[in-house]
Formats: structure tokens, C-alpha cells, sequence
């Protein structure tokens, strides 16, 4: 079983880092499939998204694809969320975490399936005026909606910390659809994001006192490792079908983590 565990972990972190995701979506429920509570399991994924993020941005970063101000523009209010989140979740029961958590997986993968018919070659006017950041990353241009991006950022950021997930799940759709950033840019900036989201998230949940370091640093390795082989891929290959793939297994696992909380 426990061998089983880390094949899963390894898998897990590969493809997941391939499409700019941390893993949380994966890393709560096998965690709880090997017996171990929500708190350690969330706090344990944190840590995880952490490591698995961090290590595909040094690979996206290599091939020039994070943009560095979107990044840190965006993330700074999630990870004010993350860390608000994940000190927060020991105040809320377990069973509303899983319904909200398999929600959430819902939502993204809606957005995933969505995310499928969207062609690379289509010319998307920019918006521009007041509150509009427009961006020009190389040979890409795109725009943001600063009022609406702060808010959403830190809903994001809260849900990451308190369920132990990755905020690209909803990051990565709301910059491609919202704000016009192309898809590999998205992905790889992500990274990057979902690096920080884990950390301060994480740190929410270390103010607590719930984690089982010899849990974490042990798949911290395996993920690490994970990472590097899922960006090398993503930078390589193409992502359509693995996109439609994820996007099933995000409802498979969200109807999974609703009756689970539901019958809790």
C-alpha cells in the first residue's frame, strides 16, 4: 500500500505541475485514503504545493514563460488569503471542508473543459481605460482588471489555505478567460504562484502546530522530483488532451470529497 502511495505522489506531482497545479486537488484525498485527518492532510498538501510548484517554476522560469510581475502583482493578495485560510481551518468542521473542497474541484474543472475550446490563434481585443493593467510579456500582450483582480485573488487565496489546495485550479482559467493571457504563460506563471500560495498557506497552518514533519519532508522528495519531470513535459508537449483528462478527474475526485463530507 505504502509503495502504491508513493507511485500516486510521484504521478500525481508530475502531471499536475505539467498544467501549473500545485496538487492539492490529489494530495487531500489520497492523504485521507492513508488514514490521516484533514488537518494533517491539508497542512501536509500545503507543503507539498509548496515544493512541487517551486520546483516547475525553475524549469518554466529557464524557458522564459513566467511573467514576474503578474505574478507578484496577483499572488499578493492570495497569499494574504492562503495565510488567513490556513490559520482559520481548524475552526471550521471537516465535513464542510470536504463539500466546499469538492465545490471547488467542480468549478475547475468546468472552467478546464472550458478552457478546451478556446483556439491559441484567436486575436482577443485588450480592454483598456481606468483600473486596466496592460501587459506586454515578449511577443504577448494582455490586459487586467485591477479592481476585480485584488478580491478574487484573496477568495482564492483564503480557499487555498483553509482546504489545502492549489490556487491555479481557478488562477489559471480566470487569467485566460478574464484577463487574456495566454495559455502557456498562465501555466508557467502559475507555477511560480501556487509556489507562494503553499508557503504562506503552509505558514497558517505551522502557526498551529499541525504537521507531521516526517510525513512532509518523506513526499516533499518525491514530489520535488515530480515537478522537474512534469514542467520538462509541459514545456515540450502538447496539453490539450491532458487537460480534458485532468478535467474528468477533478469531477471523479470532487463527487468523491462531497459524499465523503456529506456523510461525515
Amino acid at each position: 500500500m505504502l509503495s502504491i502511495s508513493l507511485i500516486l505522489f510521484l504521478l500525481i506531482s508530475i502531471v499536475l505541475s505539467a498544467v501549473g497545479l500545485g496538487g492539492g486537488a490529489f494530495y487531500v484525498p489520497l492523504l485521507a485514503v492513508l488514514g490521516y485527518g484533514f488537518p494533517i492532510a491539508s497542512s501536509t498538501s500545503l507543503f507539498l504545493i509548496m515544493l512541487t510548484g517551486l520546483s516547475a517554476f525553475t524549469r518554466f522560469q529557464t524557458a522564459k514563460l513566467v511573467d514576474w510581475q503578474l505574478a507578484l502583482m496577483m499572488d499578493f493578495f492570495t497569499d494574504l488569503g492562503a495565510f488567513a485560510g490556513g490559520y482559520t481551518a481548524f475552526q471550521f468542521a471537516a465535513n464542510y471542508l470536504k463539500t466546499a473542497f469538492g465545490v471547488v474541484l467542480i468549478l475547475a474543472a468546468y472552467f478546464i473543459f472550458k478552457m478546451q475550446k478556446q483556439k491559441a490563434d484567436v486575436n482577443r481585443s485588450l480592454k483598456s481605460g481606468f483600473g486596466y493593467w496592460q501587459r506586454d510579456f515578449g511577443v504577448e500582450h494582455y490586459s487586467l482588471f485591477l479592481p476585480a483582480v485584488f478580491p478574487i485573488t484573496f477568495a482564492i487565496g483564503y480557499l487555498s489555505g483553509a482546504l489545502g489546495i492549489t490556487g491555479g485550479l481557478l488562477k489559471i482559467p480566470i487569467m485566460v478567460f478574464w484577463f487574456s493571457v495566454p495559455l502557456k504563460i498562465a501555466v508557467a506563471t502559475s507555477s511560480l504562484m501556487v509556489g507562494l500560495t503553499g508557503l504562506l498557506g503552509f505558514g497558517g497552518h505551522l502557526l498551529t502546530g499541525q504537521i507531521d514533519w516526517k510525513l512532509a519532508l518523506g513526499l516533499g522528495v518525491i514530489v520535488v522530483i515530480g515537478g522537474q519531470i512534469g514542467a520538462l513535459f509541459s514545456i515540450k508537449t502538447d496539453q490539450k488532451k491532458r487537460k480534458q483528462i485532468l478535467a474528468l478527474v477533478l469531477i471523479i475526485t470532487a463527487g468523491w470529497m462531497i459524499i465523503k463530507g456529506l456523510m461525515a
